[in-house]
């Protein structure tokens, strides 16, 4: 027997002996790791987005966008426990839980990373081109750091460097 032949008959014996059917639809609702596919105009609640219903935090969940379109499959030959096979657009990835928070934009964060070294390089360079007067009481230095010590460093925000749509 050819392997092709012999891969359609255990795809087959798969599902216990019924046939695993495709369908297509777009998505109407997401919900925890569920959702709602319309499917030639009717609306199947429950389709799961992963093919297991079992949560233990080390999971990979996608959760589709409203309005993609999916391809959703069932092993029974009917709509009941199907799950979403492909989708065209994700809303959300969650990998392991989610539970760290979202993933670092890493240009983002560089650009602020840079920005901060800089500063501390200027800080750096004033103070190593600083000469101490006699009896001046540092006002020399005062006056060479005034212009940089004036401008606060803008405090890093979560938002600036982090990607929220990918959790991990």
């Amino acid at each position: 027997m050819d392997q092709y032949r012999e891969l359609l008959e255990r795809l087959a014996h798969a599902g216990g002996g019924k046939p695993t059917i495709l369908y297509q639809g777009v998505v109407a609702e997401v919900a925890d790791i569920t959702c709602t596919v319309d499917i030639d105009g009717l609306s199947v609640p429950d389709v799961r987005l992963r093919a297991s219903t079992e949560v233990d935090g080390a999971q990979i969940l996608l959760r589709p966008a409203v309005g993609s379109v999916v391809i959703v499959g069932s092993l029974t030959g009917d709509l009941d426990h199907l799950v979403v096979l492909s989708m065209d657009r994700a809303e959300e990835v969650i990998i392991n839980g989610g539970s760290l928070g979202g993933i670092v934009k890493v240009k983002e964060l560089t650009s602020k990373l840079n920005t901060l070294e800089r500063e501390i390089n200027d800080i750096k360079q004033l103070l190593s081109s600083w000469t101490p007067m006699p009896n001046d009481g540092a006002a020399s230095l005062k006056a060479a750091v005034a212009s940089w010590a004036g401008k606060p460093i803008t405090l890093t925000r979560r938002e600036d460097y982090e990607d929220t749509k990918v959790k991990h």
